[in-house]
């Protein structure tokens, strides 16, 4: 009966496609809980993307859709940064698409720039 609930939950998990990442982040502020904090990161309809890390960084870049997930050219940071985003009956889940590894949880979505970033 476990191994069943546990296959049950595992196929619960499912991959966002690219119209629903769509709908989810252009041109809103979406905030990731990571191992270091919160951090907003907005997703402009014009393709501007903007993130303050907790450890006070401020990311800016330009992101689109792609490869199932969505990617970031942080001009401050790393390039070609592509996320999946998985949602489960816990919520929405964030992984890197190269090695699979978690990037955070989204905690809440705010409509446009929340946080004028």
């Amino acid at each position: 009966m476990v191994s069943l609930l546990a296959a049950t939950a595992a196929q619960a998990d499912t991959q966002m496609s690219e119209p629903q990442l769509d709908a989810l982040l252009t041109g809103n502020t979406v905030y990731v809980a990571t191992p270091g904090g919160e951090a907003p990161v907005f997703y402009g309809a014009d393709g501007r993307a903007a993130a303050n890390l907790p450890n006070g960084v401020e990311l800016r870049g330009t992101w689109a859709l792609k490869d199932g997930g969505y990617c970031v050219d942080w001009t401050n940071g790393p390039q070609n940064s592509c996320t999946r985003v998985v949602k489960s009956a816990t919520g929405l889940a964030m992984f890197d698409q190269a090695d699979d590894a978690p990037r955070g949880s989204v905690v809440r979505i705010v409509p446009g720039n929340a946080e004028d970033l």
